[in-house]
């Protein structure tokens, strides 16, 4: 009965990253309003009514748990103060809440939030970054205290929980989430980059003259039969878009199978069209037509 009529995003950029990126726009352009907090414009930052601009992780105070599997949490001090109009993520959000919510729930000075999460330590966050680091008890076998975090305490080679929801209670293997199609006879995939973070980095000039192009890896055999040379600019199609990407032969990948780049778009482009989003963009290929049954997650990396 409340659709949703704004949108907030902070360390996001889902008009590229999210699945099905022609319906993306079409729900950002129906928005009253749209907001983004950004360090750079982005295609989903250029659509915005407001981008506020926002403190690089190098000048704000944090912690991090990189090494948390370890049982360590690091301090993560500021190197340098940000810019006067640039305000940490979590002053945004602070500052936010005590409009939209009690005041009492937050904090006079944001950076207060983090002696909370260090008070069960006994230290400040002066204290902690003065100290580095921060390792927990070395502590084993806690499963024979405490069981394991399933409804049986046990380990469930057959889980207990799937009747509830109607899941399968053991793995089996599933066919691809498109059904065979001679129109688009070949399977689909995008691999990690080496040189960039999913939409990030296309701005850095030291990594896109390392990888100028959206690259398409194509096996020798199927560029033969479709006349692809190496460095030809090729379209790629599905059923629900086409763009175009620099073809790259090679057989690290199966003749019945393409790996496109995923993320892209040019920020040297026009930034009101969104920094050309759509020519390249992989999530033009995608839809949310087709979820995973057990975390409700669109298919965006393999079609």
């Amino acid at each position: 009965p409340y659709p949703v009529r704004g949108y907030y995003g902070m360390c996001t950029n889902p008009l590229v990253a999210w699945a099905d990126s022609a319906l993306t726009y079409e729900a950002l352009e129906s928005l009253d309003f749209l907001a983004m907090a950004e360090i750079f414009m982005t295609p989903t930052a250029a659509m915005a009514d407001i981008v506020l601009p926002v403190a690089h992780q190098y000048e704000m105070n944090d912690i991090g748990h990189y090494g948390i599997g370890h049982g360590m949490i690091l301090a993560r001090p500021k190197v340098v103060d940000p810019p006067e109009e640039c305000w940490p993520d979590i002053k945004i959000m602070n500052e936010l809440g005590k409009r939209v919510s009690p005041p009492e729930y937050w904090h006079d000075d944001f950076e207060t939030f983090l002696d909370d999460v260090l008070r069960p330590s006994g230290l400040t966050y002066r204290e902690f970054a003065e100290k580095g680091v921060l390792k927990g008890p070395d502590r084993f076998h806690l499963y024979r205290e405490k069981g394991f975090h399933t409804p049986t305490g046990k380990v469930e080679l057959k889980l207990s929980t799937t009747e509830k929801f109607k899941l399968k209670a053991l793995p089996e293997f599933t066919a691809l989430p498109e059904d065979e199609d001679p129109d688009y006879p070949l399977i689909l995939i995008s691999a990690k980059s080496r040189y960039y973070l999913l939409s990030s980095y296309r701005w850095v000039e030291k990594l896109r003259l390392k990888r100028p192009h959206p690259i398409v890896e194509i096996h020798p055999e199927t560029a033969a039969a479709h006349g692809i040379g190496d460095g030809d600019q090729v379209v790629i199609e599905t059923k629900y878009g086409e763009i175009r990407q620099v073809a790259k032969i090679t057989d690290i990948v199966h003749p019945r199978v393409i790996s496109a780049a995923l993320g892209w778009w040019f920020p040297e482009a026009d930034a009101t069209r969104q920094f050309d989003w759509k020519s390249a963009n992989f999530n033009m290929l995608t839809s949310i037509g087709k979820l995973g049954k057990e975390f409700g997650t669109p298919n965006i990396k393999n079609l």
